[in-house]
């Protein structure tokens, strides 16, 4: 396999763009098939889009505030961990962990489900 060398003052200088031809229109079906796609789009994606974004708002807000409360809890289990009660501490910050990583995995998960259903329907 014989690899071709490039020189390297021609390339910043821009001496290669001459080399470079348009594309043909042998590749222009190919660039238009998005738009042929989007425009089959049914009513009910439309609603379940609607339904979905119409929730962002409250989503956002559950996972902005998600954070602070798992910070406390965290740190009311570290309280609970210093004055000798280490299982309730420890249990506090495992479930305060796993409280965060669903709140924020949530919304993906629901995603999943509404695209797996839109399959069935």
């Amino acid at each position: 396999m014989k690899t071709q060398a490039y020189d390297f003052k021609a390339f910043i200088s821009n001496e290669l763009l001459d080399d470079i031809k348009p594309p043909t229109a042998s590749i222009l079906p190919l660039a238009a098939a998005p738009l042929w796609t989007s425009m089959a789009v049914s009513a009910e994606t439309t609603i379940q889009t609607k339904m979905i974004t119409a929730f962002t708002p409250l989503i956002d807000l559950i996972q902005g505030m998600a954070y602070p409360v798992a910070m406390v809890v965290v740190l009311g289990g570290a309280l609970f961990v210093m004055i000798g009660n280490s299982e309730k501490g420890f249990s506090m910050m495992q479930k305060a962990g796993l409280g965060y990583v669903i709140v924020m995995l949530a919304p993906m998960i629901l995603n999943v489900l509404v695209d797996a259903m839109e399959g069935v329907a």
